[in-house]
């Protein structure tokens, strides 16, 4: 019995439950900070690859060739300028932006008030009894 009673007077190992709460809360936002950081470091590794890929140059050209009686047509492809294609591919980028935005800003108008909504409700009742009226 003597050694229930010093368990229970024991508080050396006990963990508060503010203390428990406490470091739960810096362990999701340490958690949530690290996800963002490496989220961001990501998308600008990704960026910087597809500049990378974008500016090697694929041109080439092949030329023909005749022998007796026999001949095969040559053949060449000559890529745009590098810094065309990069502004361009950045172009797309901010387009893509904008219309990100915009539907964002589409979802954050502010829904009708009650006075517009009683309005549209009444209209809607006098076209039902207009069109009771003439059938």
């Amino acid at each position: 019995m003597k050694l229930l009673t010093n368990f229970w007077r024991d508080e050396a190992g006990l963990v508060m439950s503010a203390e428990l709460v406490m470091l739960g809360t810096v362990g999701v936002i340490g958690a949530t900070v690290g996800l963002s950081a490496a989220s961001t470091a990501i998308n600008d590794e990704l960026v910087e690859f597809s500049h990378a890929i974008r500016s090697l140059d694929q041109s080439y050209e092949v030329q023909g060739h005749t022998s007796c009686r026999a001949w095969t047509a040559g053949s060449s492809y000559r890529q745009q300028d590098v810094e065309k294609s990069l502004a361009d591919l950045c172009g797309q980028v901010e387009k893509g932006n904008r219309a990100v935005e915009k539907k964002r800003e589409l979802k954050r108008k502010a829904p009708p008030t009650s006075k517009e909504l009683r309005k549209k409700m009444e209209a809607k009742k006098r076209k039902q009894q207009q069109k009771k009226n003439e059938a």
